[in-house]
């Protein structure tokens, strides 16, 4: 029966009595086993799984079953869905019952509802993901254990993290398949394809089902489509390819981990995990992923820093970038200067060079001045991306600078001489008329046409010359993300809670709340067909972040009050005034600062619970604006995938 069906009246196998168990739902085939769920009598949820009872009438399939149970069941990895119990006795004799297993069931949502959800999720989400789940694989592959098909409904998103369910069970859903037919039909894409030719798999192997989870994660797509890996698109459609917000680096990564050769795949769970940390050889990965602000460690993909509340935004310069940004005019005075000179110093690699430049009348200067001095338009940047030109010009202007951003690629050039050309060609064409109106003889307007396109050549060549001359660049552009202030009022105003005088606590609550928006906000950004829907969800927001706002001010006097009270100070205070039997007045004071100790700490309780209701709310709105769908953007990266597939790029 095909998986997920329900079945009508299934022998239930017998749990022992001292369990407490309760069947609460109907069987349902998964794979080789029919599954229903179960409480238990502390009220804990379970699932009790026997094998197909047209399966265990098999004994060699009995046996495989019988086995695997077992060594899940002495697993006793963490984040392994342990297995509570098995049976019957004699579960490998031919005409016993069925063999079967009761494992807890954790509470929470399977990743593959998760995905259905939310993909394409936020690129920091999806990394913090991939990285829990290789921490969990690593102490699986640690046991000598293979997972062999880490399907995404075999791992549950719980209140205390990721847990694994089920696993160990692939090899015996493999052997149930009865034809090579059958196997290719019934295949997961999430199968790494080695195993179809081989049934002595490393841990490699569970590193492909990452690689597809980060896939569909970033992008919302399988790499390869529903079937088997190995009928898929032998290379699919890079992630970048996709959504052009994926990082380099992240976009490689994910590559590797698809490769259909286990060997280009990353080595192990545990070096995948510390290269989506950042955490990886050191070079442009490594400096990518550190705040540029405060030097914080920011995951793949993480815009936000939790430690300062900045923006983390990549400029990339490019060797065989065409394109340059030069600034255009200038101001003499001090407050133009110091916003330039901040701008540059959060832009520019290195030491910011004196910017000293020539405003006004060159002749003003003198000849040695002019040497020392920089003339406008000044070359800021160059070996650009035409995108990398277009973000950063937009930063620069936002901030009133008069910038521009010149295209050097041999096309523009051959258009910005042609252009000359046909303003000379104008002006000639209506000299030569005029000429010709007022009866000039026929030499006359032929002399001016001569001259015209002399005078057309030479400003060809002038053009081409000026576009072509190499203009200094002044700066070059960081490796590592420019650290700029939240540009949203609400992720800035969650971010400026971010002070040393807000306790640990409640600055990394603060800062996780902050991300939250600011991925809430980058959504709405690239959804622009789901815009209306998205503005009032983030309207909501508003009355929200104020509310955590006055309760983190109202927690930082709280503490600040509380810092200025010693209860072990007082109470040793008070006990040697009743020793020394000094009068009770001389003990209020004393008395009166314990009670203000109490209420400071009811306070502070308080105000906590309803910051966590606040920060409860705010969660569950940003994560209704992220499962948002953009359905033009999906069907373009729909398209995208396709055109990859059929080699048109």
């Amino acid at each position: 029966m095909a998986e997920g069906a329900s079945m009508k009246g299934p022998a239930i196998p017998t749990l022992p009595a001292e369990l407490g168990a309760e069947v609460v739902g109907a069987a349902e085939r998964v794979g080789s086993e029919l599954r229903c769920p179960v409480r238990l009598g502390d009220g804990r949820g379970a699932v009790l799984a026997w094998l197909a009872p047209e399966l265990a009438r098999e004994p060699a399939m009995r046996r495989r079953y019988v086995r695997d149970v077992a060594r899940l069941r002495e697993l006793d990895a963490p984040g392994v869905a342990p297995v509570l119990a098995a049976g019957p006795a004699d579960a490998r004799a031919p005409g016993a019952p069925p063999p079967w297993r009761l494992r807890l069931d954790p509470r929470g949502e399977t990743l593959e509802q998760w995905l259905r959800r939310r993909a394409a999720a936020p690129i920091d989400e999806v990394v913090a993901l991939a990285i829990a789940l290789c921490e969990l694989l690593a102490g699986l592959h640690a046991r000598g254990v293979v997972i062999r098909d880490l399907h995404p409904r075999l791992v549950v998103r719980g209140d205390d993290g990721l847990w694994l369910t089920d696993v160990g069970l692939a090899r015996v859903d493999i052997l149930s398949t009865r034809t090579a037919s059958s196997l290719l039909l019934e295949g997961s894409p999430y199968a790494a394809p080695e195993q179809l030719a081989r049934t002595a798999l490393d841990p490699r192997a569970d590193l492909y089902a990452v690689g597809v989870i980060l896939y569909r994660g970033l992008t919302g797509l399988l790499p390869r489509g529903e079937g088997p890996a190995f009928l898929g698109e032998a290379s699919p459609a890079p992630p970048r390819t996709l959504r052009a917000e994926v990082p380099v680096e992240l976009d490689a990564l994910v590559m590797r981990c698809l490769s259909l050769e286990p060997g280009a795949r990353p080595a192990s769970a545990r070096e995948l995990a510390a290269a989506l940390a950042g955490e990886g050889p050191a070079g442009a990965s490594a400096a990518r992923t550190i705040c540029q602000h405060c030097g914080a460690r920011l995951r793949l993909g993480q815009r936000l820093c939790l430690a300062c509340g900045r923006v983390g935004v990549q400029f990339e310069h490019t060797p065989a970038g065409s394109c340059a940004v030069d600034l255009r005019a200038a101001k003499e005075d001090a407050a133009f200067f110091d916003l330039l000179a901040g701008e540059l110093r959060t832009l520019a690699e290195g030491e910011l060079p004196a910017l000293n430049l020539v405003i006004g009348d060159a002749r003003m200067y003198s000849k040695a001045e002019l040497e020392r001095r920089h003339a406008l338009p000044l070359r800021l940047f160059s070996d650009l991306s035409p995108e990398t030109a277009k973000r950063l010009h937009a930063r620069l202007a936002a901030a009133k600078l008069k910038v521009a951003v010149v295209d050097r690629s041999p096309r523009a050039i051959r258009r910005t001489g042609w252009q000359a050309v046909g303003w000379t060609g104008g002006i000639t064409a209506a000299v030569v008329a005029l000429t010709a109106a007022f009866g000039a003889p026929l030499f006359v307007p032929l002399i001016f046409a001569g001259l015209g396109v002399v005078i057309a050549m030479i400003a060809l060549f002038a053009a081409v010359a000026t576009q072509k001359k190499e203009r200094p660049t002044l700066l070059r552009l960081r490796a590592a993300p420019a650290a700029l202030p939240a540009s949203d009022p609400l992720v800035a105003r969650l971010a400026g809670l971010l002070t040393p005088d807000t306790a640990a606590e409640v600055r990394e609550s603060v800062g996780e709340l902050a991300l939250a928006v600011q991925r809430l906000v980058d959504h709405r950004a690239v959804a622009p067909g789901a815009r209306a829907e998205l503005d009032m969800i983030a309207g909501s927001l508003t009355p929200l972040v104020e509310l955590i706002a006055r309760q983190v001010e109202r927690l930082r006097r709280v503490d600040a009050d509380l810092a200025g009270l010693d209860e072990g100070a007082l109470v040793r205070a008070l006990a040697g005034s009743e020793a020394r039997r000094e009068p009770p007045e001389r003990r209020e004071e004393l008395l009166v600062g314990l009670d203000r100790l109490r209420a400071l700490e009811d306070e502070r309780a308080q105000t906590f619970h309803r910051l966590l209701e606040a920060e409860h709310l705010l969660r569950r709105a940003v994560e209704l604006g992220l499962e948002v769908r953009d359905d033009a953007a999906e069907h373009e990266r729909r398209v995208a995938q396709a055109l990859h597939e059929l080699g048109a790029g």
